[in-house]
């Protein structure tokens, strides 16, 4: 009876380090993912709050079903996918987000500058975001 409790005890203990360690590991993991999440915190909010107004302006547009407004809307979905590829890398913490992210102010600008062409609220705010995610990424 005592050598099954002390069998019992040695796989509770070896089950119980073995466990602590698979926990001190994926502690360091998160904290490298939250490390990398601070130091681009100011890059990934302005890059999120682009997309949303991009997509405002899309949903607007649709709408208006106003064709001038064309080039603004392809620029508006390029602007999308390039600041949710920036935020997807620095979440990441990958070795090209800086890259990514430079890639993204360009069409950032882009998109800015074609939405400036418009007298809409939603396309002047767009522009103002879409400036400011550009200006993050490009401080990357």
């Amino acid at each position: 009876m005592k050598k099954v409790v002390l069998v019992l005890a040695v796989i509770g203990f070896i089950t119980t380090t073995a466990t602590s360690k698979n926990l001190i590991s994926y502690n360091k993991v998160s904290k490298v993912f939250a490390l990398a999440d601070d130091k681009n915190k100011a890059c990934i909010d302005a890059c999120n709050v682009c997309i949303t107004s991009c997509d405002k302006v899309i949903a607007t547009n649709a709408k208006e079903k106003n064709a001038k407004m064309a080039e603004c809307d392809k620029l508006c979905k390029e602007c999308i996918a390039s600041c949710k590829g920036a935020v997807t890398a620095m979440k990441a913490n990958s070795k090209d987000y800086k890259a990514i992210c430079l890639d993204c102010a360009k069409i950032c600008e882009k998109c800015a500058t074609e939405c400036d062409k418009f007298n809409m609220d939603d396309c002047k705010k767009c522009a103002a975001d879409c400036r400011t995610a550009a200006k993050q990424c490009r401080e990357m």
